[in-house]
């Protein structure tokens, strides 16, 4: 399977938090939470059909895929906390300016990630032949994390198991993507880590701010299988 395209669909799908019926329904007055599960299985339904909808002008201008990203994407994903996972040990260590601009070279190649799935993959996006089968939830009253899994299906080949993890504060937000076990910020974190370990945080910073500058996406290599 390719490995590539699960993490980057995956990461696509994370969108589906964002949508505002997700924030609403996730806040009650209270601030209590509610099981995230099926008001996700619900919001990937609409995505998909917006996608569909939008899908001759992502092919022709990639501006569409971010200006859904700028709406859909970043304001409901816990950039400071997926970047406090990827640097690991070094963020204690990270002044206050290493910790903002750490987290936001992060936050811009993730975003490009998803760009990049909503450009490159979107016919697989919106195929009915792609199955996207969530599992019943453990989630329990109270609890301020979830984790939400699904499997999904790509031409054919063995489901690949996903992880969305989510934390709850006043509403939920994705912290990290598991795929088939393995953790998007953990994997990222042992690539990253090896760098600063060598040449220091702010030589890894300097090189994130290169990728993003010219438009690079960094996906962690994966082993595939066909």
């Amino acid at each position: 399977m390719n490995m590539r395209k699960i993490w980057l669909l995956a990461a696509c799908l994370v969108m589906a938090f964002a949508l505002p019926s997700f924030a609403d329904a996730a806040i009650d007055g209270k601030s209590s939470a509610s099981d995230p599960q099926p008001l996700l299985e619900e919001r990937i339904h609409e995505l998909l059909v917006r996608l569909r909808d939008n899908s001759d002008a992502i092919r022709k201008d990639k501006s569409v895929a971010y200006r859904i990203s700028d709406e859909l994407i970043v304001p409901f994903i816990d950039f400071p906390r997926i970047a406090r996972l990827v640097i690991g040990k070094y963020w204690r260590e990270a002044s206050d300016t290493q910790r903002e601009e750490v987290t936001n070279e992060i936050r811009d190649l993730l975003v490009r990630s998803y760009v990049t799935a909503m450009s490159s993959y979107i016919d697989d996006m919106v195929s009915e032949n792609n199955m996207i089968d969530f599992q019943p939830s453990h989630y329990q009253p109270g609890d301020r994390k979830a984790s939400v899994r699904a499997n999904i299906a790509l031409g054919g080949r063995a489901p690949a198991e996903v992880q969305y993890q989510l934390y709850f504060l006043d509403q939920w937000k994705i912290y990290d993507i598991r795929i088939e076990g393995i953790s998007l910020a953990l994997t990222y974190r042992t690539s990253f880590g090896e760098q600063i370990k060598r040449e220091g945080l702010d030589s890894l910073i300097a090189q994130l701010a290169e990728r993003n500058r010219r438009g690079e996406v960094e996906i962690p290599k994966q082993k595939t299988t066909d």
